[in-house]
């Protein structure tokens, strides 16, 4: 998933899944409950205090609000609708892109 922080003006990279192994890029592991992503360094300290701090996550404008974890989908809800910004999504979850 690549997209724009709204909130801080800043570009970030997600990957998840098999995408996750370390490309020398500068990105940051996150960890939780077993699950590993890889993000840009800013987008992991705010997934590292979203989980710490507030860890729910809406998967759509109105909710349902559930717990934030590292699955794909919750990820993709909490980018679009806490974060902002989702531009593209690769093998998004249900199957679309």
């Amino acid at each position: 998933m690549t997209g724009f922080d709204d909130r801080t003006g800043c570009g970030y990279v997600l990957r998840t899944g098999p995408h996750t192994a370390d490309d020398g890029s500068g990105s940051t592991l996150v960890e939780n409950a077993g699950l590993t992503v890889l993000a840009t360094p800013e987008l992991a300290v705010a997934l590292r205090d979203a989980l710490a701090h507030n860890p729910v996550a809406m998967l759509g404008w109105s909710g349902p609000e559930v717990p934030l974890t590292l699955a794909d989908d919750v990820l993709l809800g909490w980018l679009t609708h806490t974060v902002g910004g989702v531009v593209t999504v690769e093998g998004a979850p249900g199957g679309s892109s």
